[in-house]
């Protein structure tokens, strides 16, 4: 992998986003993580998708639509 993510990549993201209190096994979790996400995204078929093949994520507000 050309972009291979790295424990201080994790480290400044996680800080990024206000996760400053993560432990150093957390961030290797979240590290990990990372990483297999990538690889299966990187093997993923892309060529044949359609904006159909998008997930719908749904979310509704108990009472707020009756």
């Amino acid at each position: 992998m050309a972009n291979e993510v790295t424990l201080e990549d994790v480290r400044t993201m996680a800080a990024d986003v206000g996760l400053t209190r993560l432990t150093d096994q957390h961030l290797q979790e979240l590290l990990r993580a990372t990483q297999t996400a990538q690889a299966r995204r990187a093997a993923m078929p892309k060529s044949d998708l359609t904006p159909a093949d998008e997930s719908a994520h749904v979310f509704r507000l108990n009472g707020s639509d009756r």
